[in-house]
């Protein structure tokens, strides 16, 4: 079953979520308006708020593709037993064919 990845406003509202959104959001206010260094609060937004969510997309669609690979091989496997199944038959019946033309050739020469 295929997992379906948080949306953003989803992920804030997760307690996690919520507690890395607070602090990306005082970190920021702190860039701005005491440091007075607007690109160190986008860095600490980017590093505390989007990456663990890019991250946790990530993991989410490396998820999905694991289990899609899943899926291939087990419709590839269930193939290859009906394959062989029936490969199966057709070798059983092909040396019996093989056995009587010999046994009929052998006896013309006798």
């Amino acid at each position: 079953m295929p997992h379906d990845p948080l949306s953003p406003s989803e992920a804030l509202s997760t307690p996690v979520g919520a507690a890395l959104g607070a602090v990306s959001l005082l970190a920021l206010a702190y860039s701005v308006v005491i440091a007075a260094q607007i690109l160190l609060g986008l860095i600490a937004v980017a590093l505390l708020s989007v990456g663990p969510y890019l991250g946790y997309r990530l993991l989410a669609a490396l998820d999905s593709v694991a289990d899609a690979a899943q899926r291939i091989a087990e419709v590839r496997e269930r193939e290859a037993d009906e394959v062989s199944r029936f490969d199966r038959h057709a070798d059983r019946e092909t040396p019996r064919a093989s056995e009587q033309s010999s046994d009929r050739a052998t006896e013309r020469e006798r």
